[in-house]
C-alpha cells in the first residue's frame, strides 16, 4: 500500500487552501451519512446483531407459568322420580403451574449459534465493501464531471475558434479571396465540433446526476485539478510483493473465505439431525376445584428426555449431502474470487501504468501540436498552407489536450479503485488530493499551453 499512497501523493500539493479540501471530501462525508445503499447495509447489519442474540436462547432454560379458572354448573336428578330428589353443585375451580425446561444436548443450536455469528461477520465485510464502493463511485462520478467539463473547455475554445475562421472565410470568399469549398469545410468544422459540444454537455449533466444520486446531494464541483501534474507508475518490483496482499485484504476474497466457513458449518448443523437430543424439564402445578369431591390437588414432576433420531425418510441424509455439496461450491466461488481478484489487480496496473505513460507523451504531444497550429496559422495567413492544413493541425491539438485531460482524470480514478482492491481506501490521500485543487475555470485559455511550452523549453 505504500507504493499507491506514495504515487497519489505526489499528485498533491500542500500549500493549497484549506477551503479547498472541503468540496471533495464534503461530497465523500455525504455519501456515507446518506447513500441508501449504505443505510440498507446498517439496517442489515443490526438485524445480524439481533440474529446473533436470538442464537443464544436455546442455552438459556425455558420457564412458563400458566393459570386457569373455570366456572362449573352440575346438577343430578336421581333415578326414583317419587323421591324428588335432585342435587345441585356449582363451584369454581382454578389452579395454575409453572415448569422449567432445559435443553442438555442438541449440537444443532451450537452450529445454528455460529452460523449466527459468520453471518454477522459476513455483513460487516459486506458493509465495509459498500463503503469502499460508494467511495469509489462519488471519485469517478466525480472526476468523470471534470473530465467531461475539461473536455467541454476545450471543446467549446475549438468551436469558438471554427466560427470565428467561418466568419472570417465568409468574407474573404465574398470578397473573392478564397473558393466557395473552403466556407463549406470551414462550417463542417464548425458544426462537427457544436455536436461534439453539445454531446459532452450530456455526458455533464448525467455524470452531475450520477454524482448527485450518490451523495444525496445537489452540490456541482467548483474545484479542479491542476493541468500540470506529474505521475508516477506502479514499478514491476512491487507487483508481487501487493499482490501478496489480495488474499487476505480483498474484501471479496474474504467473504468467500467467510462462506466457505458458512457452508461447513450448514454441514455440521445437518449432521448434528443424526445425533441424539437430551433435555431436562420440571413442573409444578397446583388445582383446586372447590367441589365436595375433591378441594385440592398439588403435584411436582420432573423428566428427562432423550430423542433419538431413527428415520426420517432420507430428508436429514439428503440435506447432508446437498450441503455437502454446496462446500465445493463455495469452494470454487473462492477460487473464482482470486482469479477475479488477480485480473482485475493486473488489467488496474497496466491502465494505471498506461495512463501515465500517456499523460507523458501527451504533455510533449500538445506542446508539439501547439508548436504545429501556431506554425501552421501563419503560413495560412501568408499562403503556403491550405485551409484544411490549419482545420487539421487545430484538431490534432485540441484532441491532444482531450486526451490528455481524459487520462489524468482516468489516472486517479483506477488509482482508487486500485486501492480499494486491497482493503479500505486511504481517506487521507483523497483529502490531500483535494487540497491541490484549484477553482474551476469555464473558458481554456491557449495561454496555459505557452506556459507548458516555455517549462519545457527550460
Amino acid at each position: 500500500m505504500k507504493i499507491i499512497k506514495f504515487a497519489l501523493i505526489l499528485l498533491c500539493v500542500v500549500n493549497a487552501a484549506s477551503t479547498r479540501a472541503s468540496e471533495l471530501s464534503l461530497l465523500i462525508d455525504q455519501a456515507l451519512r446518506n447513500n441508501y445503499q449504505i443505510i440498507s447495509s446498517e439496517f442489515e447489519l443490526v438485524s445480524s446483531e439481533y440474529d446473533l442474540q436470538k442464537g443464544t436462547s436455546p442455552f438459556l432454560p425455558t420457564v412458563n407459568i400458566q393459570a386457569n379458572s373455570t366456572w362449573n354448573e352440575s346438577k343430578t336428578t336421581y333415578p326414583n322420580p317419587d323421591d324428588g330428589s335432585r342435587t345441585d353443585n356449582d363451584y369454581n375451580s382454578n389452579g395454575y403451574s409453572l415448569s422449567l425446561s432445559q435443553v442438555l444436548l442438541d449440537y444443532s443450536i451450537v452450529y445454528d449459534y455460529d452460523l449466527s455469528k459468520l453471518e454477522l461477520q459476513i455483513n460487516e465485510i459486506k458493509h465495509n465493501k459498500i463503503l469502499n464502493d460508494i467511495i469509489i463511485k462519488v471519485v469517478e462520478n466525480y472526476f468523470s464531471y471534470l473530465k467531461f467539463k475539461a473536455q467541454h473547455k476545450a471543446t467549446k475554445a475549438e468551436l469558438k475558434s471554427s466560427q470565428a475562421r467561418l466568419e472570417q472565410i465568409s468574407r474573404n470568399n465574398e470578397l473573392g479571396n478564397v473558393a466557395k469549398t473552403d466556407v463549406y469545410e470551414a462550417y463542417a468544422k464548425k458544426e462537427q465540433n457544436a455536436k461534439s459540444l453539445a454531446s459532452i454537455e450530456k455526458d455533464i449533466r448525467i455524470s452531475l446526476i450520477k454524482l448527485n444520486s450518490t451523495t444525496q446531494t445537489k452540490l456541482e464541483p467548483k474545484f479542479d485539478i491542476q493541468l500540470n501534474q506529474h505521475y508516477q507508475q506502479i514499478p514491476s518490483r512491487s507487483k508481487s510483493k501487493l499482490k501478496k496482499n489480495l488474499a487476505h485484504k480483498n474484501y471479496d476474497i474474504i467473504i468467500s473465505q467467510y462462506n466457505i466457513k458458512k457452508s461447513e458449518t450448514t454441514l455440521d448443523k445437518t449432521k448434528s439431525g443424526f445425533y441424539p437430543t437430551i433435555s431436562a424439564s420440571a413442573n409444578y402445578s397446583v388445582n383446586d376445584s372447590n367441589n365436595n369431591v375433591e378441594t385440592y390437588n398439588d403435584d411436582i414432576s420432573y423428566s428427562l428426555n432423550i430423542n433419538v433420531p431413527i428415520m426420517s425418510g432420507g430428508s436429514t441424509y439428503y440435506e447432508y449431502q446437498k450441503n455437502k455439496n454446496k462446500i465445493f461450491q463455495s469452494i470454487a466461488n473462492h477460487r473464482q474470487s482470486i482469479d477475479d481478484a488477480g485480473v482485475e489487480f493486473d488489467e488496474l496496473i497496466y491502465q494505471i501504468n498506461d495512463n501515465v505513460t500517456s499523460i507523458n507523451l501527451l504533455r510533449k504531444i500538445i506542446i508539439s501540436n501547439y508548436s504545429v497550429y501556431k506554425g501552421t496559422q501563419k503560413a495560412y495567413k501568408i499562403g503556403t498552407k491550405t485551409l484544411t492544413d490549419l482545420l487539421s493541425s487545430e484538431s490534432n491539438l485540441y484532441n491532444s489536450i482531450r486526451d490528455f485531460y481524459s487520462n489524468q482524470y482516468d489516472y486517479i480514478i483506477n488509482m482508487t479503485k486500485f486501492d480499494a482492491l486491497l482493503g479500505p481506501v486511504d481517506l487521507n490521500i483523497l483529502s490531500a488530493l483535494s487540497n491541490s485543487m484549484v477553482p474551476i475555470q469555464n473558458n481554456f485559455d491557449l495561454e496555459v499551453l505557452e506556459k507548458l511550452k516555455k517549462e519545457a523549453d527550460e
